[in-house]
C-alpha cells in the first residue's frame, strides 16, 4: 500500500466523515483512520451486545493512552444480562434528530449519501405538564383546534410564530433584548402566559436552561419553522439504524466510493510532525510530508501533508498547536454544558406515548417520538434543566417486534455531584408510567458523558494541522452543527493542499460535486 496521502483523517465522527467524504470527492487522496472497529466513533450506532463492550471498555480501560486520553463518561449501571435478538437492536450513543432545512440535510441531498441511508418523519413532539402529556402544535391548523387555549391566547401565540419566521433580527420588538432570557421575552414583549411560554422555550426552540438567550432560541424556531412542511408535518426527519452513527458511515462509503482507504480497529500508536527537510524516512514525492504516523500492526509509517483530527485522539503536544475549528451557526450559540447525564433503556412492548386529550390524531401512533420535561414539571426531578427522552422502535429499524428503546438525557450546567441514575431514574419511572401497564423494562445504562471544549491555545498552529471538536450533543442542532465544521475543515484543508493540487480542484465547484458526476463516477456496480 502507497503510504503517502494527501490528507489522513483521525476518527469516523459526523464531522469528521463528512469531511473525509468531501474531500476525497474533490480528488484528494485520503486515508480514514479509527482505534475502533465500527464507524461512528463515539456517536456509533450499535448492537446491544456492541454496546456491553463499549460500557465494558470504558469502564475498565486503565491502560495508558500514549496518544490522547478517551471521552469521559461515568457509568453507574449498566445491563447485567443483555437481552436475546441483540444483534437486531442499532443503539446511538448520540441520538438526535434532522431538521428538515439546514446545512446538514443540504450537505446529506448534494453528497448524495441520502441514497445510501433511510429516513422518516419524527412522529410526534409531546411535553409533560402535571402528570400528562400534551403535543406540541405543528401547524396552524393544530393551533385553533387545541380547546385547552384560549381564542386570546390563540392569536398572541400566531402573532409571535409570525414574528419568529420572519426577519426579525431588525425588529422592533427584538432591539436590546437579544441576550435576555428567551422565557422572559416571550412573557413579557408577546404576553404570553407562563405555560405557552414554557412549551414554546423548551419544546419549541429546545432551550437546556431557563437562561437561555433570546437571540440564538429565535434563529432554531425560525429553522424549524420554515422545515415544517417540507417533507410533512413535522419538522424532524430520523435515521433509520440508530441514526448518526448509520449516517457517518454513509459519509464513509461514500468517501471510499471516491477512493479512501480505511483502517479500523488499529491504535495509533505514534503522531508526529516533521520537518519536510528532515533526511530521516525520506518519502520519494515530490510533497514532503508534514506529518509521520505509526499504526498499530503496519509495518511502515502512513505520511500526509494534512492531519485532520478528533480534539479527543489528538496527543496533547500537537493539540495545544493544532487549528481547533469552531463552527459558527447562530442557532448553535447555546449555552455548553459541563455534562449529559445518559439514560438508555431497552422496553419490552410498545412505546407508543399516549394521546393528549385534546389530539383529534390519535390513530396516527408512531414509536418515534420525542418528549420533552420543561425544569420543575416532575416532582424528584431537574429544577434547572430541561430533559428529553426519544423513543426508537421498530418502525426506524432500531429494535425487533414489540421492543423499543428509551434515551433519555439531561444537560447539566455544572458538575452537580449526583449519578447520572440519581438524575434521571425519576424520569424513566415516569415515562414508563406513562406507557401501557404490560410494558417492562428489560435492561438500562446510566453515565454521565463530561464535555471537553478546547480552545485554540496559540496563534501560531502548525500548517496543515487541523483539530474538530467532537459532535454537539444537542438534540435537534448537533448534526447541522457538524456539517458547518466539516466544511470549515474542508476549506482549510483545501487553503493548505490548494498550492500542490490546483489540478484537482477548482474552488468555484463548491463544496460537493454535482450530483450528475458523481453518478458517474460511482456508476451501478458499488460494493460495500
Amino acid at each position: 500500500m502507497d503510504n503517502h496521502f494527501d490528507v489522513i483523517v483521525l476518527g469516523t465522527g459526523l464531522t469528521e466523515s463528512i469531511t473525509a467524504a468531501a474531500l476525497s470527492k474533490a480528488g484528494f487522496k485520503v486515508a480514514h483512520i479509527d482505534p475502533n472497529p465500527y464507524y461512528g466513533a463515539d456517536e456509533a450506532s450499535l448492537s446491544l451486545d456492541e454496546l456491553a463492550q463499549w460500557v465494558d471498555q470504558y469502564k475498565d480501560d486503565k491502560t495508558n493512552q500514549t496518544v490522547s486520553p478517551r471521552p469521559r463518561y461515568r457509568f453507574v449501571t449498566c445491563c447485567e444480562e443483555v437481552p436475546p435478538h441483540a444483534k437486531q437492536y442499532s443503539v446511538s450513543l448520540s441520538p438526535s434528530v434532522i431538521p428538515s432545512v439546514g446545512p446538514f440535510i443540504s450537505s446529506l441531498i448534494s453528497s448524495g449519501v441520502s441514497r445510501y441511508g433511510s429516513f422518516k418523519l419524527l412522529g410526534r413532539v409531546v411535553i409533560y405538564d402535571n402528570g400528562v402529556v400534551k403535543d406540541v402544535p405543528q401547524s396552524k391548523d393544530n393551533i385553533f383546534q387545541n380547546k385547552a387555549m384560549s381564542l386570546l391566547e390563540k392569536r398572541r401565540l400566531m402573532r409571535f410564530l409570525m414574528f419568529a419566521g420572519g426577519d426579525f433580527e431588525s425588529s422592533e420588538e427584538l432591539q436590546g433584548l437579544e441576550n435576555s432570557p428567551f422565557l422572559d421575552f416571550l412573557q413579557k414583549k408577546f404576553l404570553l402566559s407562563e405555560v405557552t411560554a414554557r412549551a414554546i422555550t423548551y419544546a419549541l426552540a429546545y432551550c437546556y436552561f431557563a437562561n437561555e438567550q433570546t437571540l440564538p432560541a429565535l434563529h432554531r424556531i425560525r429553522t424549524y419553522l420554515r422545515a415544517s412542511g417540507r417533507y410533512g408535518s413535522s419538522s424532524f426527519l430520523v435515521g433509520y439504524y440508530g441514526g448518526s452513527g448509520e449516517i457517518a458511515q454513509g459519509f464513509c462509503r461514500a468517501s471510499a466510493v471516491g477512493g479512501a482507504v480505511y483502517i479500523l480497529g488499529r491504535s495509533v500508536t505514534s503522531l508526529m510532525s516533521r520537518d519536510p527537510a528532515e533526511p530521516e524516512h525520506p518519502v520519494l514525492t515530490p510533497d514532503p510530508a508534514r506529518f509521520a504516523i505509526e499504526v498499530d500492526d503496519f509495518p511502515e509509517r502512513l505520511h500526509c501533508q494534512c492531519l485532520i483530527s478528533s480534539t479527543t485522539l489528538l496527543p496533547e503536544h500537537l493539540r495545544s498547536q493544532a487549528d481547533i475549528i469552531q463552527p459558527t451557526i447562530p442557532s448553535c450559540s447555546s449555552p455548553q454544558p459541563f455534562a449529559i447525564a445518559r439514560c438508555i433503556a431497552i422496553v419490552d412492548g410498545s412505546i407508543t406515548l399516549p394521546s393528549s386529550l385534546d389530539s383529534e390524531d390519535s390513530g396516527n401512533a408512531s414509536d418515534s417520538s420525542l418528549l420533552v420535561f420543561p425544569p420543575e414539571s416532575l416532582e424528584g426531578g431537574s429544577t434547572k434543566s430541561a430533559v428529553h427522552v426519544m423513543t426508537a422502535g421498530p418502525g426506524t429499524m432500531s429494535a425487533p417486534a414489540g421492543k423499543g428503546i428509551l434515551y433519555i438525557s439531561m444537560a447539566l450546567p455544572s458538575d452537580s455531584g449526583r449519578s447520572a441514575e440519581a438524575l434521571l431514574r425519576p424520569y424513566l419511572t415516569a415515562v414508563l408510567a406513562l406507557l401501557r401497564a404490560e410494558e417492562t423494562l428489560s435492561c438500562s445504562t446510566f453515565y454521565m458523558q463530561e464535555l471537553v471544549s478546547y480552545a485554540p491555545t496559540t496563534t501560531d498552529s502548525l500548517m496543515g494541522l487541523l483539530a474538530v471538536p467532537s459532535l454537539n450533543p444537542h438534540l435537534t442542532q448537533g448534526v447541522d452543527e457538524a456539517a458547518i465544521a466539516a466544511e470549515a475543515t474542508f476549506w482549510k484543508a483545501v487553503a493548505c493542499l490548494h498550492g500542490e493540487r490546483k489540478a484537482l480542484f477548482d474552488q468555484d465547484s463548491g463544496f460537493w460535486p454535482s450530483l450528475a458526476e458523481m453518478e458517474e463516477n460511482e456508476g451501478d456496480d458499488i460494493q460495500w
